[in-house]
């Protein structure tokens, strides 16, 4: 199974803060029966350039793949395989960002794109259609559970028209008191794509596994649903068409 939104890449943003802990993530992943991991740091327009952002993630990449190289080959092979991409906030214009095609899921035109917090607007739409149409890229709804509950009902219907590839947090099956909720969301068709968001061994760690037992036991053959559209993603170019 595949991870496909992750901060596990050192020092990049406010997840993993040094090879030591990125390695014990990737060990927490392979742990759970995670082969495939995608790091996603955050990209915010507004505070680095894309081109910034890029030479820095390439640099915590080579560190990466440094600290992996020092280990036994066997315990090397048994971690997860590793790509890129990062999770870009929206902001208003990007689908002018020359670069967009360079924060994308790694090989593929799928970027992971974060929706603003604050209440969305007509121009946020926009730039999903215009992300659709003029740049033949598909955004990729990060964490849509953040947004079930405090967005207008209207945009929300307006999103889903759209059937875009939606993620939603693995976290949330872990607790009682979301859980009831994120099932439905799953079972009603809203998200299609679960993800660890993880940052850390602690408070934010990777959990895809013990969410997929949870799921499995829950919704049976929804979890393995889950299961092949995580894996599916990074090498399927007919997501809309499905």
């Amino acid at each position: 199974m595949t991870d496909l939104h992750t901060h596990i890449l050192p020092g990049m943003d406010d997840g993993s803060r040094d090879t030591a802990m990125s390695l014990a993530m990737l060990r927490a992943e392979r742990d759970q029966g995670i082969d495939s991991v995608v790091l996603t740091p955050h990209f915010y327009h507004d505070m680095e350039s894309p081109r910034t952002f890029l030479r820095r993630r390439a640099e915590a990449f080579d560190t990466l793949r440094r600290a992996l190289d020092a280990l036994a080959p066997e315990e090397r092979n048994s971690l997860p395989k590793l790509s890129l991409g990062a999770e870009v906030a929206w902001m208003p214009g990007m689908s002018d960002w020359p670069e967009l095609n360079e924060l994308c899921y790694e090989g593929t035109n799928y970027l992971l794109l974060e929706p603003p917090f604050t209440p969305w607007s007509e121009r946020f739409l926009r730039d999903l259609y215009e992300l659709l149409n003029q740049r033949a890229l598909v955004p990729v709804i990060a964490h849509i559970d953040r947004y079930v509950d405090t967005q207008d009902k209207k945009m929300l219907r307006e999103l889903y028209s759209l059937g875009l590839p939606t993620q939603i947090s693995a976290e949330h099956f872990l607790r009682f008191a979301t859980r009831g909720k994120m099932l439905r969301c799953l079972r009603d068709g809203v998200a299609q794509l679960l993800i660890s968001d993880c940052h850390n061994l602690t408070s934010r760690p990777p959990n895809l596994g013990a969410a997929m037992e949870v799921i499995h036991r829950k919704l049976g053959d929804v979890a393995m649903s889950l299961f092949h559209a995580t894996d599916e993603l990074l090498t399927a170019d007919t997501w809309l068409d499905d």
